[in-house]
């Protein structure tokens, strides 16, 4: 899961970079990060408050469900991207 285009160069395939595939990437990456995002959201509020986390613990367990959350989403805008502009999909 990378953004590297040498590679792809080098087996002779070019990413197929249109303003429509452009568009397809952003709206799949949207659509799944907010949902991604509402549920870590939800968890967070709900544990913090059936629990009665103060200040401290609960800014812990925003960490320990935002720090995955954050690559969830990074892995969901790069897995889009890449699904889009493959050649082999257009």
């Amino acid at each position: 899961m990378s953004l590297n285009f040498e590679e792809d160069d080098a087996r002779g395939r070019h990413r197929v970079l249109t303003a429509s595939s452009l568009l397809s990437v952003v709206s799949a990456t949207v659509l799944i990060d907010s949902l991604i995002l509402v549920f870590s959201c939800l968890i967070i509020w709900s544990v913090g408050g059936y629990l009665m986390l103060s200040l401290i613990p609960f800014a812990i367990l925003t960490l320990t469900v935002g720090l995955p959350t954050v690559w969830a989403c990074v892995a969901v805008a790069v897995l889009a991207f890449h699904a889009e502009t493959d050649p082999e999909n257009n």
